[in-house]
């Protein structure tokens, strides 16, 4: 039996050199491992289209389709432009009202409170009642000092036809008697103040009274919130086409996918810097042009909020959209200006 047969050298060098091909491969994959992933992705890109992909394609090189496509977005891109032309909008805008603060005309202590938060009054509605013990004696005083000036008078008088009495002391019962229905009257009317009746139609709001509370002359005890409307400050630059009457549609960040009308009612006589609690000076040190802003006001069409009045209140940031059409070019004052008075008989007990 002859001796084994040895492995050529060309062999053993093929072999080695396989061996360490593979454990750079191995090596590389472990470090790699997301290489064969990335391998059949590249395999499945190659992969021939399927029919739909061949039909979408051919739709989007054909040059047909191609011209009303872009016909189409130049329309879109027209429209979008027409629109922004003809409407202005501003994020700066929050509604407003008018707020009635409610406060004692005299000294006294609180016995009743009638009235709660958020709680809905009608003018002349009693909100506080002080005690009125102490100005009814001060009426029954004034009366009684009244009543005798009165008697007085009426004695000199009839003195008077028997020459008893001078003109002088006629004329000083008649001042007298003047002196004391004034000071009954300033008697009458304290006694009046101890009942504090709402000045306007409205809600109840921040009341920091209560019974039993002893009470200053100005003392704050509620408010009483009426109407709304929105306050919007556009730039100066958005002004140039709108006029009071257009018309303008609101969103309201309390109240989502809701959208109210309104109409553009007028505009502050100056921009907001200038009614500023330290208004800006530029005629000092370097000028730069700042874009100023401007209060519009805007009130909401009747229908528009009915059955969220009370939801609709001061304070709420809004957005409005002004569409610019139409409107008064000459037109400054307000639409339907809000008188401020107060009828005394809505204060006073009857």
């Amino acid at each position: 039996m002859g001796p084994p047969e040895t492995t050529p050298p060309e062999f053993q060098q093929g072999f080695k050199a396989g061996f360490h091909e593979g454990l750079e491969e191995a090596r590389r994959q472990a470090k790699d491992p997301k290489g064969k992933e990335e391998e059949k992705k590249q395999k499945e890109e190659k992969k021939p289209p399927n029919r739909w992909q061949r039909m979408a394609g051919g739709i989007v090189r054909n040059r047909a389709f191609q011209v009303v496509a872009a016909v189409v977005v130049l329309l879109i891109l027209g429209l979008f432009i027409y629109e922004a032309s003809i409407h202005e909008s501003t994020d700066d805008a929050y509604t407003e009202g008018h707020i009635h603060n409610i406060a004692s005309r005299v000294t006294g202590t609180v016995l009743e409170v009638r009235v709660d938060d958020n709680e809905v009054v009608h003018q002349g509605d009693v909100l506080v009642v002080l005690d009125p013990t102490d100005y009814q004696v001060q009426v029954d005083q004034a009366r009684a000092e009244y009543i005798k000036a009165k008697a007085d008078l009426q004695r000199s008088q009839g003195l008077q036809k028997a020459g008893a009495v001078s003109q002088q002391d006629i004329d000083a019962n008649q001042s007298a008697t003047e002196v004391a229905a004034a000071k009954l009257k300033d008697a009458e009317d304290q006694l009046a103040y101890c009942t504090i009746r709402a000045p306007s139609n409205g809600r109840i709001g921040h009341k920091t009274v209560e019974t039993g509370n002893r009470l200053n002359v100005g003392a704050a005890l509620m408010a009483v919130t009426e109407d709304a409307w929105v306050v919007a400050n556009f730039k100066e630059t958005q002004l140039g086409k709108m006029k009071p009457g257009q018309e303008a549609a609101i969103t309201i960040d309390a109240i989502p996918h809701k959208t109210f009308e309104g109409v553009v009612d007028s505009w502050a006589p100056g921009s907001g810097a200038t009614f500023a609690l330290l208004p800006p000076d530029n005629a000092t040190g370097n000028f730069t042009k700042i874009v100023q802003r401007v209060p519009v006001k805007i009130r909401f069409k009747a229908d528009s909020i009915r059955g969220f009045e009370n939801r609709i209140v001061p304070g709420l940031s809004c957005e409005p959209n002004v569409l610019l059409r139409g409107g008064e070019a000459n037109r400054s004052a307000p639409t339907h200006p809000h008188p401020e008075s107060i009828p005394l008989t809505s204060l006073r007990q009857p």
